[in-house]
């Protein structure tokens, strides 16, 4: 079984590190030996359950959003949010190293995880993760999250089903998303152990919020940029 490997490495003023690292089998993106093998309470799907989660409790006691984010809140809990960091990403292939906060490493870190849970709300992203960026900008996301939309409709007109082309089922992905981001933020805050990726999670999750209001936009920035497919 191939596994890939994404190492984040916090480095901070006083040369102290700490590293989180997920290995994803790289036909899936799973983690392997991430999800902890007794989850915390918290982490029961009832627990806060977002309000369009399709999932039941007899079937699924936990919810998979927040099993991948256990052990981050476990690892993280004595970080200060505001503490400036050298954020190295070891990927396959890839080192990026960027001068960043604690609050932006660990929030990037986050969209990896909820990419590559189980949730039913966060699994469009999946193939984002395939090509992480870490901490990219709310163009950089919008636009790959647009792109990866759009190959997935043609992926299913190929297979014979229902395809939409405009970006109508993109928004209403973020719409659900931000549901979910809502929920994990009140389920960490009670928990009283996840108060770090709750901050981190509010603020990754403004993206989510802001989608719908900033596509227009976007898109008449990058339009003439595709001028080559737009022939007079």
């Amino acid at each position: 079984m191939k596994i890939n490997k994404i190492n984040y490495r916090l480095t901070f003023a006083d040369g102290a590190e700490r590293q989180f690292e997920l290995h994803l089998r790289a036909d899936s993106l799973v983690p392997v030996g991430w999800v902890p093998s007794k989850p915390p309470q918290w982490a029961a799907l009832q627990n806060h359950q977002c309000k369009n989660c399709p999932l039941s409790s007899d079937k699924s006691p936990y919810c998979p959003a927040a099993l991948n984010l256990a052990k981050l809140a476990e690892q993280s809990r004595d970080l200060d949010m505001l503490d400036s960091v050298t954020l190295k990403v070891l990927m396959s292939g890839r080192v990026v190293a960027l001068s960043t906060t604690v609050q932006k490493a660990i929030g990037s870190f986050i969209g990896l995880l909820l990419a590559t849970s189980d949730c039913p709300h966060a699994a469009f992203f999946r193939p984002l993760a395939r090509f992480h960026m870490p901490l990219a900008s709310e163009a950089e996301t919008m636009y790959r999250a647009a792109s990866s939309y759009l190959l997935a409709q043609t992926f299913r007109q190929e297979s014979g089903q229902e395809a939409r082309f405009d970006l109508d089922g993109v928004v209403e992905i973020y719409q659900n998303l931000e549901i979910v981001n809502t929920a994990l933020v009140s389920r960490l805050k009670a928990s009283g152990e996840g108060e770090l990726l709750a901050q981190c999670m509010m603020e990754w999750g403004m993206l989510s919020g802001m989608f719908p209001l900033r596509l227009d936009g976007l898109l008449k920035e990058l339009r003439p940029l595709f001028s080559a497919y737009l022939p007079d």
